[in-house]
């Protein structure tokens, strides 16, 4: 009981709290030592990268073949390692908020042999220069920065002419379903973050000239069973596409910089 009512605590103040830094995200991810152990049990923590591929593929040309390739806030590299096996050439550059997370990272590339630049990123501006990538992943990453804005302003400055760009981030109507899975212990909590209406990230998106290739929302039951998987897919078919914009766990952007 003491537990649950420390949790509801700490869900409380890192919902509250205003401003945070990357500072803060970055030590609240060094505490989170079982992220993988947590996330391997959980059918909505891979199906960001799979989803996001599948309307990727569906919007940009098959020709299109990245030299160097961004995975900010890589947490464990589990996006570098996805995105490395479609384009095995590319020149990887991992940043993170946490040390931690970094070190996870180092070494499950080097386990897999990509190549690979880091950086551990603190504040703004990042610490790439201008028109600098072809491709770039932010997965989950968007709602724990406190200025969003700066950060999408930030991913504008340092991609190339034609540079895809990947975001994903969840749907505020999924804000208490956090809350709760995290009081429970079901699954980690989100530490410093505000989830972001999808009104306010396209006018962010337009303000920096970053035009939509493809969207989409997924995922409605996020349990691990057979029945459920199968379930979420069948609705995702057949649910109305503003329907799942307010119901469902992700919004997944592909952009490009005009």
């Amino acid at each position: 009981m003491f537990m649950i009512f420390k949790r509801i605590y700490l869900e409380w103040k890192y919902y509250t709290r205003r401003p945070w830094s990357l500072n803060d995200v970055g030590k609240f991810w060094d505490k989170l030592n079982d992220y993988d152990d947590i996330n391997a049990k959980l059918y909505p923590y891979y199906q960001r990268f799979v989803n996001s591929e599948i309307i990727f593929k569906k919007s940009v040309k098959k020709s299109f073949n990245p030299k160097r390739m961004l995975d900010i806030q890589t947490r464990t590299g589990k996006g570098t390692i996805f995105w490395n096996n479609n384009y095995p050439k590319v020149k990887c550059y991992i940043s993170d908020f946490s040390k931690v997370f970094l070190k996870k990272t180092r070494l499950n590339l080097k386990r897999r042999n990509i190549n690979f630049k880091e950086s551990f990123v603190q504040k703004f501006p990042l610490p790439y220069k201008d028109n600098f990538f072809d491709f770039i992943i932010s997965y989950e990453t968007l709602e724990h920065v406190f200025d969003y804005e700066k950060f999408i302003n930030e991913l504008n400055r340092i991609a190339n002419h034609k540079c895809k760009i990947i975001i994903t981030t969840p749907n505020v109507s999924w804000e208490i379903i956090h809350w709760i899975t995290a009081v429970v212990g079901f699954n980690h909590s989100e530490g410093p973050h505000r989830f972001i209406s999808k009104k306010k990230i396209d006018e962010a998106l337009k303000k920096n000239n970053l035009k939509i290739l493809n969207y989409n929302t997924d995922i409605f039951l996020p349990f691990n069973n057979r029945i459920s998987i199968n379930s979420d897919k069948y609705l995702m078919k057949i649910l109305p596409k503003r329907i799942k914009e307010l119901i469902c766990l992700r919004h997944s952007y592909i952009l490009e910089k005009k």
